[in-house]
């Protein structure tokens, strides 16, 4: 040991003399006593509760000190008595627990001081709020018999009665079982910075969220009206230890309000009120036995609450324990994306980044799956290094990982990773592998649903990166995307910021009825760079990246808006909707749109829902519950391009619909068909039965419609009876 770390453990002791000589003396000024059998006595020594705490704290470097500035107190205590004597009384007190502590950390472990309140607990309740007591009680009485000692001592050494000797057993027990946390606590909070900000942060501050606050502060205002009435100068039954079972009830509930270890110290201190304050214990002719008594209940609570304390601890550890697991993805150990989704609640905005293993699909084919789980591990840890303190890196499907970092710099820090990453050599089983790395990042945008459709585009972005330009942000302007990208991403772009913008336009083509009755089916256009982009153009693009939901929103709004508007007063058409296959399913999108109508105070009868085959037969949860709540809502329902997938005609038997729309393949050769002929009239004849209307669709030709008329269609659509017109 050289001289700096010599003089660091003499300043050290030297400080735990100081402050051991103070809390001795003052507590042994605080310790609450009472007469018994004419003689005083502690109801509780505070003096054995400091040494216990001051040994859980610094462990046998403070036993000297402890040692010397409790001889230090008590020769100055009883300066009149002999000091052999007096070493002799304090040799009773520090022999026990400096023993019962050594046990302890030869059977527990270097770790024995701490958690107290934890999976320690039980064993230091037992050693040093009971065996310690009862050691020090038995070592009096044996020095007792053979010693004596002055009158001001002997009580305490068995020379008095037997009830007196009990309570003497319960003050050490109480003083060591109930105030040794109090005093800890206290001590640790004082010294350690560190701690202080734990407490404060896990024990103090989650339970005056707005969340508990209110549960918390009515819990304080119960236990300050119950001491109050405990302490208050009336002297009665009522307020004795009648009322304490009250009192215990309070802090039993008081372990999931303002914390378990916060009730340690809550009951210390109260205990200590009670004890110093309260009289009322006194209100009995027996009075020695029912303080006996009293105080053999507040060692009971005590041991029954901090097993609850310790079993509330192990608890929330699990908790904690089960919370992080399903926060977390099993093979890789990254933040999953419930993680995500958490962090995004308690980090708003930011920037979302999806890093894609361009080759690990490859390699994991020839490496194994193991493989491509320690590659995204190492990945996490290597992005790591460059985060800042809120910044995470989160697993994601295949081949990718997702990065959350704050706005600001955050495109050149995204190329340095990537640049960076794409230097490095991944090693697996003595092998360097090399793996291409490519990203695309976009803004978290605070909307409901936002965060998957987010992920759907980055994703495809990720793909489309190259060499040149490994990183893509989603939001670049086209310009500068346009060089470095593939044509699909510069489309998809346009059409992107012409849905962001309300570039979406609706046409209606008419669908005639053999008497002249008519409703529109509502297509879509998208003004982009001043150009109409037709459907066959941007739905692929949209269902590919996972605009679906999004754009059939935008449909259902811009028509209601319409049918909302003075312009459309007088029209009253019926409107076929189609919805994309994805939208039917998600979960409450037909609650989204039955939701819209009735704030839009919009018939929903006005409205025909055009659904594929696929959809209409689909057995999907989702699916089938969607198409049924809106057909409940009032809306009908149309089959569109009936006949080219999933219909038979034992599908049609059972079709829940309102409307079959023959796709326009039967139709366009009809007239010199006969097949397509005997196709048509087989489905007319089945859905007159089942009481459907029949659509034929790309009527072109007045023969055409002549014979569809014929073979018992309802309704034709297509340029022969009306070509789409821009809905005003």
């Amino acid at each position: 040991m050289n001289m700096e770390d010599l003089f660091k453990k003499i300043r050290w002791q030297l400080f735990i003399f100081i402050i051991s000589t103070a809390l001795i003396a003052v507590s042994r000024h605080l310790s609450p006593s009472t007469w018994i059998d004419g003689e005083p006595n502690y109801l509780s020594w505070l003096p054995l509760s400091i040494i216990i705490s001051v040994l859980l704290l610094c462990g046998r470097v403070a036993v000297i000190p402890l040692a010397v500035a409790t001889v230090t107190v008590y020769l100055w205590v009883f300066s009149a008595e002999s000091p052999w004597l007096v070493l002799l009384f304090i040799g009773c007190i520090l022999i026990p627990v400096i023993v019962v502590c050594g046990v302890l950390r030869k059977v527990v472990g270097r770790r024995w001081r701490h958690d107290i309140m934890g999976r320690n607990g039980a064993v230091l309740i037992c050693a040093l709020g009971f065996a310690t007591p009862c050691l020090i009680k038995a070592l009096m009485y044996f020095l007792g018999m053979f010693v004596s000692f002055p009158d001001n001592l002997s009580p305490y050494f068995g020379m008095t009665s037997y009830l007196f000797n009990v309570i003497d057993v319960q003050s050490l027990i109480i003083s060591a079982l109930v105030f040794s946390p109090l005093a800890y606590y206290s001590l640790r909070i004082l010294l350690s910075p560190s701690f202080r900000r734990a407490v404060w942060l896990v024990q103090i501050k989650p339970y005056f969220s707005p969340a508990g606050r209110a549960k918390t502060v009515s819990w304080f205002v119960a236990l300050c009206l119950l001491m109050w009435v405990f302490c208050s100068p009336i002297t009665s039954e009522l307020f004795s230890a009648y009322m304490l079972p009250l009192l215990f009830f309070i802090f039993t509930v008081g372990v999931r309000s303002p914390g378990a270890n916060l009730i340690a110290i809550l009951w210390a201190f109260s205990a200590f009120i009670l004890l110093q304050c309260n009289r009322n214990f006194v209100h009995s002719i027996n009075y020695g036995p029912v303080l006996a008594f009293t105080l053999s209940i507040f060692i009971a609570f005590t041991v029954c609450l901090y097993y609850i304390i310790r079993s509330y601890n192990r608890g929330a550890r699990l908790q904690r324990v089960w919370q992080s697991h399903a926060l977390t993805d099993p093979m890789t150990w990254l933040p999953n994306l419930r993680a995500l989704d958490v962090h995004m609640k308690s980090h708003p905005g930011g920037i979302l980044c999806c890093i894609r293993l361009n080759n690990l699909e490859f390699l994991g084919r020839h490496y194994g799956f193991l493989m491509r789980a320690h590659c995204k591990s190492l990945l996490g840890q290597t992005l790591s290094v460059h985060l800042r303190p809120d910044e995470r890196v989160f697993q994601f499907i295949g081949c990718e990982v997702l990065l959350y970092l704050r706005e600001g710099n955050h495109e050149k820090r995204l190329h340095q990773m990537v640049s960076s990453l794409n230097d490095r050599r991944v090693p697996w089983k003595e092998q360097q592998l090399t793996i291409e790395y490519m990203a695309s990042w976009g803004k978290i945008m605070p909307v409901a649903g936002e965060l998957n459709r987010l992920l759907g585009q980055l994703s495809y972005l990720a793909e489309q990166a190259n060499a040149l330009e490994p990183v893509i942000g989603l939001d670049t302007q086209p310009e500068s995307v346009m060089s470095v990208t593939s044509g699909q991403v510069e489309l998809f772009q346009k059409i992107k910021q012409a849905l962001d913008s309300g570039q979406l336009l609706l046409v209606a083509q008419p669908i005639v009825g053999r008497s002249g009755e008519r409703y529109d089916e509502i297509l879509s256009r998208l003004m982009v760079d001043g150009q109409i982009m037709m459907p066959d153009t941007f739905l692929p693009i949209i269902t590919q990246c996972d605009l679906s939901v999004y754009f059939d929103m935008q449909v259902m709004v811009k028509l209601l808006n319409y049918l909302s508007s003075p312009a459309a007063g007088g029209d009253k058409r019926r409107f076929s909707v189609n919805l994309m296959p994805v939208t039917l399913m998600q979960n409450g999108v037909a609650q989204r749109i039955i939701r819209l109508f009735a704030d839009s105070q919009v018939d929903a009868c006005r409205i025909v829902i055009e659904v594929t085959e696929e959809q209409a037969f689909s057995t999907a949860e989702h699916t089938a519950r969607n198409i049924q709540l809106l057909r409940q809502a009032g809306f009908m329902i149309a089959i569109d391009d009936f006949g080219t997938g999933y219909s038979n005609y034992e599908r049609l038997k059972r079709l829940d619909a309102d409307i079959i729309k023959i796709d326009g393949c039967f139709i366009r050769n009809i007239t010199n068909s006969t097949e397509d002929v005997i196709i048509v009239q087989s489905i007319c004849a089945l859905a007159k039965y089942r009481g459907l209307d029949v659509v034929a669709e790309f009527v072109e030709t007045a023969e055409q419609r002549e014979l569809l008329f014929n073979l018992g269609v309802d309704y034709l659509q297509g340029f022969l009876v009306g070509k789409p017109e821009l809905l005003a």
